[in-house]
């Protein structure tokens, strides 16, 4: 089995590193394709600022796995298309892995099995998605089934029709009949899910929600979101989180009439390795974080 793992990334250092770590064992290739999109550049950025472009130049890679490909993008459909030219002919299949998505060992070898026995044309996978640190997790809108589309058949030439959601574009149409495992099935069947590390880091928020406002869900997301709703729950007393999940019907920046319930709840599972392996510095630069915003 084949896998070539396909990123993009821009400023996304925040656990960068365990998501590779977690991948590279499982990987054939890994193909990264870093910089900013057009709505990053009209903000004067031409490459990121933080520690992105260290971690990925100096990830250990004795099997000659990782390709970067640094550049300017007009928006992410582009930066992903640019790794594709890149692909072995031979992969079996292309994972859409993000910066923040970690997975367990586990759990890697259950889906890569998974894809052994039943050969699936395209699969779903669950959205474990962290908030407001890593002691919470987001339910309703965010576990919602496909949410997150993850691992296509691969055929030669292959690329990404789009970005959002991911839609892969066969040159060579497949020879097996569609056979799309969607992530309700795939939880159900082995239990293996996406550790999201996407609501956690204040600075992390705080970015995506202004391109998402600006670029992508635009009406649909909340006005002042970071300010209402996520510094207010995060540096809020118990009442006052209840207050914010009770008016906005959880906490995700989707107004509520879109997207229904998203409430944050304990988490209780274990975190991926590589997160364990490092907590101790992932919380202290929340913290920190949480310091400049106060």
């Amino acid at each position: 089995m084949k896998i070539c793992f396909g990123m993009i990334v821009f400023e996304g250092d925040y656990v960068l590193a365990e998501c590779l770590r977690q991948a590279y064992p499982f990987a054939n290739q890994i193909l990264i394709s870093q910089g900013p999109v057009k709505f990053w550049q009209q903000e004067g950025r031409t490459a990121s600022l933080d520690k992105t472009n260290y971690i990925i130049n100096n990830f250990p890679d004795p099997d000659n796995k990782i390709k970067i490909i640094n550049g300017l993008w007009n928006e992410k459909d582009d930066q992903a298309n640019a790794y594709c030219k890149y692909i072995s002919p031979d992969t079996d299949y292309l994972w859409n892995l993000d910066s923040d998505e970690v997975y367990k060992t586990t759990d890697l070898i259950k889906i890569i099995d998974y894809l052994g026995s039943e050969n699936p044309s395209s699969v779903g996978i669950r959205s474990c998605s962290f908030f407001g640190g890593f002691n919470h997790y987001l339910t309703g809108f965010e576990l919602k089934k496909d949410n997150f589309l993850r691992i296509f058949k691969y055929t030669n030439g292959a690329t990404w029709l789009t970005h959002r959601p991911p839609t892969l574009k066969h040159v060579t149409p497949l020879t097996q009949q569609e056979n799309h495992i969607d992530s309700d099935r795939l939880y159900a069947d082995i239990g293996a899910q996406i550790y999201h590390y996407s609501y956690v880091f204040p600075s992390q928020v705080y970015k995506k929600v202004n391109y998402y406002k600006n670029i992508v869900s635009k009406d649909r997301c909340i006005d002042d979101y970071f300010q209402k709703v996520y510094l207010n729950w995060v540096l809020g007393t118990t009442n006052r989180k209840k207050e914010v999940e009770q008016i906005f019907k959880g906490v995700h920046e989707f107004k509520p009439e879109y997207r229904g319930e998203c409430f944050p709840i304990k988490f209780s599972g274990e975190h991926p390795e590589a997160i364990n392996l490092n907590m101790k510095n992932l919380t202290e630069r929340f913290d920190n974080e949480l310091l400049f915003y106060r």
